[in-house]
């Protein structure tokens, strides 16, 4: 899995902790909105039945008569959806409202004096408002007549306006939710633009356009570009210090090699001890030609910008094609076009030429050079498996373990592979590469490199 950018990370983090926040304030304002639209429902019935009392009186006979020009003209209005009935003590219907006409209502229980309940119910199968509230007529014999008033409504303008206010509700939070990650990336790229900033002059010093970091960072980064600049510096001066004394080494054995040489030619010595010193002059001679190489390998730099393979191997075949022209080589190449090497451009010559220039000499006709990125445990860094396969002898089993020996000398000699596969050893390692050498389908020899 693909391990996400610090930008995304702070990203993520504020989409995750702002869809919480706006959530939970939208479920907030949701519920704030129906508890104050129910208490303006409630208000609306109550002011009914006060209307209604408005057209209500007793007769002489202390019956309730209700007036026939109720104020509210839906009361007179079927299917208007506000119905008003009156109930005595009994609980029986002594008045409602023609709205009334086809719905099944609910019957309810007459209230105390002064006493109301605001519920809601379902009329016809659908959910309602019930506003109940009990009252007393004292009639002129100082005789008590107690009523009960309701008035429901339907609910459906109340989902209505619940459902606008809902979608503006979300409508906005979604934009400001938005606006918000919008600023949130403007706030972010202007923060981490320092951070990139050091990506890009660290590319300039992978390329050698730049020696070191400029020091005009924020004042938590200054102290990161100063480490990375004695970091830069001293791994400079290590590789350098490194070469120096490799090449030192192999210079000053040039001349005890010449006046060995030299006595070897001398006819004042006897035969057998002239080839003597002949063979170990030959022999520390090749040692101080691989030691040479091995100077000449710079080794992985910390901070390398990554090396296109396959333009380089392309051009290693055309040159290889022509050396071994009389062969008619058939070369099969099978490299990712993203495969990248990250070191020297040098060091990836020197493998994969010396790798090539083997199987190409060594083969009967068919060389392949197989490139793929692989998966690793830590992820840390992009690793590559090469694959060399001829179809010629090959390389038996007891050469290739004794080559693969760690602590073999660079002058070990296996047939065919010399000291051109020794140096490929080497500058995989100093990669902290592996390197295996197996039998190939082809019937050949099969080299592996991971690096």
């Amino acid at each position: 899995m693909k391990t996400l950018s610090f930008q995304n990370r702070q990203l993520l983090a504020a989409s995750i902790v702002l869809a919480v926040f706006l959530g939970l304030t939208g479920i907030a304002l949701d519920r704030a909105f129906q508890s104050s639209a129910e208490s303006a429902e409630r208000g609306k019935l109550e002011g009914e039945i006060y209307v209604l009392l408005g057209a209500a009186e007793l007769n002489q006979d202390g019956r309730l008569l209700m007036s026939k020009d109720v104020a509210e003209p839906r009361f007179s209005q079927p299917e208007s959806g506000l119905v008003a009935q009156i109930i005595d003590i009994n609980n029986n219907i002594v008045w409602q409202s023609r709205s009334a006409l086809g719905l099944k209502i609910p019957g309810f229980e007459g209230l105390a004096v002064d006493k109301s309940t605001f519920q809601a119910l379902s009329v016809n199968n659908e959910q309602w408002f019930s506003y109940e509230y009990g009252v007393a007529w004292i009639d002129d014999d100082d005789t008590e007549h107690r009523y009960s008033f309701r008035v429901l409504e339907s609910r459906e303008i109340y989902d209505q306006q619940l459902a606008q206010f809902r979608h503006t509700l979300i409508t906005w939070l979604a934009a400001a939710g938005l606006l918000l990650l919008f600023v949130q990336v403007l706030v972010l790229r202007w923060s981490l633009s320092p951070l990139r900033k050091i990506e890009e002059q660290l590319g300039e010093v992978a390329n050698r356009k730049r020696e070191e970091l400029t020091e005009d960072y924020p004042r938590e980064l200054n102290g990161l570009a100063t480490s990375l600049n004695l970091l830069i510096g001293n791994e400079r001066r290590h590789l350098q210090r490194y070469r120096n004394s490799l090449a030192d080494l192999a210079h000053s054995m040039k001349t005890p090699l010449a006046v060995l040489r030299g006595l070897s030619e001398s006819d004042k010595a006897p035969a057998d001890i002239r080839q003597q010193i002949d063979n170990e002059v030959g022999r520390m001679d090749n040692i101080v030609e691989y030691q040479l190489q091995k100077a000449a390998a710079a080794g992985r730099l910390s901070l390398t910008e990554g090396i296109a393979i396959l333009p380089l191997t392309s051009r290693l075949l055309e040159s290889l094609r022509k050396v071994y022209r009389d062969k008619s080589i058939s070369y099969l190449v099978d490299i990712e076009k993203e495969a990248m090497f990250f070191g020297e451009e040098g060091d990836l010559m020197e493998v994969i030429g010396n790798l090539l220039d083997n199987a190409s000499k060594w083969c009967s006709s068919q060389v392949s050079i197989h490139i793929r990125r692989i998966q690793t445990d830590d992820g840390a860094r992009t690793h590559y498996r090469y694959t060399i396969e001829d179809d010629g002898p090959g390389i038996d089993a007891g050469q290739a373990e004794l080559l693969l020996q760690r602590g073999e000398r660079g002058d070990t000699q296996i047939p065919g592979h010399g000291i051109g596969l020794a140096v490929v050893r080497e500058i995989v390692s100093a990669y902290g590469g592996d390197l295996m050498i197996s039998r190939s389908k082809m019937g050949g020899a099969k080299i592996e490199l991971v690096i």
